[in-house]
């Protein structure tokens, strides 16, 4: 159970947006309070998020108007994030083809160099080419590899968020805390 305990539901919005009541982005502390949350369990694990707020405030409207303002703020970071993958990875195709042509190019003058005499300038030239070439690649590599993973990681948490159970509840009196993840903003 992941639990936000607000003196007002505005305290989830960011005051900043104009936007409508349940278009409104979070808060960036509470969104990052979420999605730090999330990441500290496997994604496979079940969550819950429970808000708490005055019992004054509480009612199905505020309730469905949460649960959606919720998931369209994830939904929209889930998009920028896919958005972000599909980019990176265009990316790093056209790198790579950049790469290995550079790369082609490198070696083909390392093989019209060994045609003639052998010598510490010609050696130099090829040696300096051939590491040149190859570290050209070090970027797309890197992309393909290491990259992506990142990004996939924050998509999935975003993902889990839109999957998660919203409660609302009122505010728990100070005795009957549970022992999950509480935010209380500033």
């Amino acid at each position: 159970m992941i639990e936000l305990e607000l003196k007002s539901f505005l305290q989830l919005f960011d005051s900043f947006d104009p936007a409508p009541f349940h278009e409104k982005e979070l808060n960036l502390d509470a969104e990052e309070y979420l999605y730090n949350a999330v990441d500290e369990f496997p994604l496979r694990k079940p969550l819950e998020i429970m808000i708490y707020l005055p019992s004054s405030v509480v009612g199905a409207e505020i309730e469905t108007d949460l649960k959606e303002a919720i998931k369209n703020h994830f939904s929209y970071k889930k998009l920028l994030t896919e958005i972000e993958l599909k980019r990176l990875l265009y990316q790093g195709r056209r790198n790579l083809v950049i790469a290995l042509t550079f790369l082609f190019l490198c070696l083909l003058v390392i093989r019209l160099l060994s045609a003639f005499e052998e010598s510490l300038v010609n050696t130099l030239f090829s040696e300096g080419l051939l590491i040149i070439g190859w570290v050209a690649m070090w970027e797309p590599v890197h992309t393909f590899l290491y990259g992506w993973w990142p990004i996939v990681h924050r998509r999935n948490i975003y993902e889990k968020i839109l999957n998660m159970d919203v409660y609302i509840g009122k505010r728990s009196p100070a005795g009957e805390r549970s022992q999950g993840y509480r935010f209380t903003p500033k």
